[in-house]
């Protein structure tokens, strides 16, 4: 009973620290405009009625697809009239649901891009999602309703460049891979070859001693 305890407790704080805000794709390539998705999950007891994002610098966002039912958006702009950023409100984040808001954006330089966002509940409390992102393959520890949580972050690599991250198979590795593959196939068609060849002699017809007497 204990255990089961324990694990259900477990498995709660695992899904209440791996929902945090994000922005996806997580890549995306330098001067090729791309479909950002803010998505923005509910993860305490209370819905969300309130999301602002700020956009990285080496990002142009350019235009807002229309924000879900009940949503208002309000871009923010810097002095020369270029979005900084977009603020949503009005609407409601139910608990344990999220929301989905899209935008175009072309990136213009490759690394690390952050959007620092903050999400405001219905009881008034602001979480800041502007601490340092979290690492591949790891998880960030859980904070409080109103301290500082991971930043959601983009990678953006050059053009023809794979995301830091991946790994691409060099043309030696395929021709290993291929070598490999003809080597299992030669060595299938032996055995098959060898299983015929033994079948065969073993259903021939079998030959009757000659008569002596004829």
């Amino acid at each position: 009973m204990i255990a089961s305890v324990a694990a259900a407790t477990w498995l709660a704080g695992a899904a209440v620290a791996s929902a945090h805000v994000e922005v996806l794709p997580a890549t995306a390539t330098v001067n090729e405009s791309t479909q950002f998705t803010l998505r923005v999950p509910t993860e305490r007891d209370v819905p969300t009625t309130r999301v602002e994002v700020l956009f990285p610098a080496q990002i142009t966002v350019y235009s807002f697809a229309e924000p879900p039912p009940g949503w208002r958006m309000t871009p923010l702009r810097r002095p020369d009239g270029r979005y900084r950023g977009v603020v949503y409100s009005g609407g409601t984040i139910p608990v344990g649901r999220y929301a989905d808001f899209d935008m175009l954006g072309t990136p213009f330089s490759a690394g690390q891009a952050l959007w620092p966002s903050r999400q405001t509940y219905a009881d008034g409390q602001v979480k800041p999602w502007t601490g340092p992102p979290e690492q591949p393959g790891q998880e960030a520890p859980e904070s409080g309703p109103t301290d500082p949580g991971p930043a959601a972050v983009v990678q953006v690599s050059e053009q023809g460049q794979a995301p830091a991250g991946t790994t691409v198979a060099s043309k030696d590795d395929d021709d290993s891979g291929a070598a490999i593959w003809l080597g299992v196939i030669a060595i299938g068609i032996s055995l098959l070859a060898a299983l015929a060849v033994g079948f065969l002699w073993s259903t021939r017809p079998a030959r009757l001693p000659e008569d002596d007497g004829e």
